[in-house]
């Protein structure tokens, strides 16, 4: 179950994209000074700038000298990006151990997306032995502080009883926040959940409108079931399914 639940990759870009920052030209001279001065969030803009070749050609071997220089004054993310480089081998030599270390480091400074490694470090048995206990209590953790996948993985976790007591009023609670910040798997997983209608009546309109949200992302078993809901609503019914999922596409940004 954890090679199917937790076998994911984590992506250097990916996760310097979440890093903001202004691309106007003007601003790459004080950007820097900022960076030398030791500004660790600007040190941490610049690495990004330096791996997305903002300077002319992408270079991983700056973008990681500085994401060292924000972690070594203890900066989360840095420590949490860096880590990555280190296990994929991105502007440094890889080394998983150390890499492991920067991540864990990281998880200790209550970053969620380390913590999430870390859940998958203990259940897949990277650079540790494989740990049930500490894998869930990394989820947890993840889960706790904002990591969609995470609260995903904790809700499969309470719906199915594996290492946790049942609890399906908890795992619907882990669905529905890590559907609400747009993780796939979860809003059609909640979708499902909504049909069947486990510990309360079932609810098709609900279930609808997250079919609906995951099936703008092209999800074929989200499409699938909403075509084969709808033959059991009412026009009305649709109607307000579609409502709900464009009012919720537009405050998060998505497609309407």
């Amino acid at each position: 179950m954890f090679k199917r639940m937790f076998q994911f990759l984590f992506f250097a870009y990916l996760l310097l994209a979440g890093v903001q920052y202004s691309a106007l030209p003007e601003v790459a001279h004080e950007l820097k000074a900022a960076a030398r001065s030791g500004d660790a969030e600007a040190q941490l803009i610049l690495a990004r700038k330096y791996f997305e070749g903002d300077f002319g050609s992408h270079d991983p071997a700056m973008a990681a000298h500085w994401l060292q220089q924000a972690a070594n004054q203890g900066n989360a993310d840095a420590l949490n990006i860096l880590g990555r480089f280190y296990l994929a081998g991105l502007g440094v030599e890889r080394d998983p151990a150390k890499g492991l270390a920067l991540l864990r480091a990281a998880a200790d400074k209550n970053q969620a997306q380390a913590q999430a490694y870390m859940a998958y470090a203990y259940g897949q048995g990277q650079g540790v032995e494989r740990n049930a206990a500490e894998f869930l209590r990394w989820t947890r953790m993840a889960a706790e502080n904002g990591d969609a996948r995470s609260r995903y993985n904790l809700a499969t976790l309470c719906l199915t009883g594996t290492l946790v007591p049942q609890d399906i009023p908890e795992g619907r609670r882990w669905l529905e926040l890590s559907a609400d910040q747009g993780f796939t798997q979860a809003q059609v997983d909640l979708g499902e959940l909504l049909i069947r209608g486990i510990n309360q009546p079932p609810d098709l309109v609900e279930a609808c409108k997250w079919f609906a949200i995951a099936g703008t992302k092209g999800h074929p078993q989200a499409e699938k079931r909403l075509n084969q809901i709808v033959e059991h609503m009412t026009k009305e019914e649709m109607e307000e399914a579609a409502h709900r999922a464009n009012v919720w596409l537009e405050a998060k940004g998505g497609p309407r």
